[in-house]
Formats: C-alpha cells, structure tokens, sequence
C-alpha cells in the first residue's frame, strides 16, 4: 500500500503514524497460523485513537468531510492489507 499524500500536515502524521503501526504488527507474525488476531487488535488501536482525534479534527473543521471519510476509508485499507500480509506470509512458510 503507497503511502497517501494527505494535503493536510496533520492527517500527514497521522498517516505515517497508521503505517508505522501496521508495520509494527507485522513485524510480529511469526511461523504458522493465527496471527490474523493482530489485525483485530490493530483495527481496535485505530478505533480507540485514531477514529477520536480524526472526529475532533473535523469538528474543528481542520479537516473537510471527505478528508476524514478519505481517512477512515485509509485506516480500513490499512488493516486489511495487514491481513493480505499475514495470509501471504502464513501461506508461504
């Protein structure tokens, strides 16, 4: 997944913030199966922090409507390509 040009400097952060964190995530799959359970606990992560400030950035309007549907739309990308990663992974070793 490239990496989103946000015009926004905030949601800029906030994104290499969001790959980071996949990246994190993936880092910790190991051999086998079962660690699809790390894309629910990063989902959870980007429910318990990202989903808030992104609300407060556009109740402040920092932010447009389609800049934060375009965000969150960005987050579940995210974790579903953590998924496809975790897939290719498990199915290669």
């Amino acid at each position: 997944m490239p990496m989103r040009s946000w015009s926004n400097k905030e949601l800029a952060q906030v994104g290499q913030m969001v790959i980071a964190w996949k990246e994190s995530y993936f880092a910790q799959v190991g051999p086998g199966e079962g660690w699809e359970v790390l894309c629910d606990e990063f989902r959870e992560e980007i429910r318990a922090f990202i989903h808030p400030y992104l609300w407060r950035l556009y109740l402040m309007k920092t932010i447009e409507k389609d800049e934060y549907e375009a965000f969150l739309r960005f987050c579940d990308e995210a974790v579903e390509e953590l998924r496809r990663m975790i897939e290719e992974r498990s199915h290669a070793g």
